[in-house]
């Protein structure tokens, strides 16, 4: 780049002095790629530069600042006039394709902050399968994800180093070819090498020509007491890499929950049900029932009928919020002997007897 008081822009942008709108556009644009201070954060005159690709672009591409900076600083007049040199049909002085060159340059500058903001990596899902208990009181589990990087054996390429292998004809060894669609130019990956630039490539062996490889990361979770099924715990930055140093994705736990031979969900209440001796239903008693934190006595009222259900209060599931909790509700059944024994047959008439003598 030219440092001087009087600096030659058009050794600064590295054309000839005679180049037309459409040679100083696309010089400005390679160089104000490569010294853009984004790119380049480590280069100190990575910003100067950038500056003075911008003044010489700004005055060069307009035909009549063109004319008056030839004359006044570099000692020439102009070759040919401003009307010979005006850009896209607008006429002498540019003014029509002043405005057109500023919104091109804005959404030029835009695209081109974009690409180096860098690619954010992919989000990830991993199942985790847990039994009623662990999702209802919560657990700490430890679980190997499965993720993707580049394949060490060909650096991320998909195929094994170069060598001798010839270069594309199409792209030139490029990768990519210029096209033009619906009058618009548009740089395309190129058809005839498949964006890789040159030709008769093998595909590496260890990653079968993907550039990626599969390897798993060992971490510890922790599952909040209350998870359901379908419930999703988000991880964040555990996800894919990012590319040209974008952040990395996030991993999403997708929770699935086993059934249990004994208890149901219901929200934050646990189900489940007791058989009792018609006995026991007739006179009363005291059971031990199965919670998700052992055995609880549950009295069992004189009189029952068949389907009463009793609750066990605060013995159901915390809520995610860690300030509720269900409860249990049991469901009674009354259990019948299919067979009794003719003592406990002869007593049964005698209590049967009695019920009609007291109707």
């Amino acid at each position: 780049m030219a440092e001087n008081s009087r600096k030659d822009y058009y050794e600064v942008l590295g054309v000839a002095s005679d180049a037309d709108h459409e040679i100083l556009k696309k010089a400005y644009r390679k160089l104000a790629k490569k010294y853009h201070p984004d790119r380049q954060p480590e280069n100190s005159r990575a910003e100067e530069s950038f500056k003075e690709l911008q003044e010489a672009y700004y005055v060069l591409k307009d035909p009549a600042k063109r004319d008056r900076y030839d004359a006044d600083v570099l000692g020439r007049r102009n070759h040919g006039g401003g009307k010979g040199r005006s850009a896209s049909g607008a006429g002498a002085g540019g003014k029509n394709s002043g405005v057109s060159e500023v919104v091109e340059d804005i959404f030029e500058f835009l695209r081109s902050r974009m690409e180096d903001r860098g690619k954010r990596g992919e989000d990830l899902r991993y199942m985790v399968s847990l039994t009623f208990e662990e999702a209802a009181l919560g657990i700490e589990k430890v679980i190997r994800i499965p993720k993707r990087k580049d394949c060490p054996a060909c650096s991320g390429r998909g195929w094994k180093s170069p060598g001798g292998s010839r270069a594309c004809k199409v792209c030139r060894g490029e990768g990519e070819i210029t096209a033009t669609k619906r009058n618009k130019k548009q740089v395309i990956e190129c058809p005839g090498c498949g964006g890789k630039g040159i030709l008769e490539k093998k595909d590496c062996e260890k990653c079968e020509g993907k550039g990626k490889v599969r390897y798993r990361v060992q971490r510890r979770i922790t599952v909040p007491p209350g998870v359901d099924n379908g419930s999703r715990l988000k991880v964040r930055g555990e996800g894919g890499a990012g590319e040209r140093g974008g952040e990395n994705g996030d991993l999403y736990i997708v929770i699935q929950v086993k059934d249990h031979p004994v208890f149901t969900r219901r929200g934050l209440d646990v189900c489940c049900d007791i058989s009792v001796h018609f006995t026991q239903a007739v006179l009363g008693a005291k059971v031990q029932v199965p919670t998700l934190e052992g055995l609880k006595p549950l009295k069992i009222p004189a009189g029952i009928q068949p389907g009463t259900v009793l609750t066990l209060k605060g013995c159901g599931i915390p809520g995610l919020d860690g300030a509720s909790r269900g409860d249990q509700q049991v469901f009674v059944r009354v259990e019948i002997p299919r067979r009794v024994s003719k003592k406990e047959k002869e007593l049964l008439k005698a209590w049967q007897g009695m019920q009609q003598g007291l109707t």
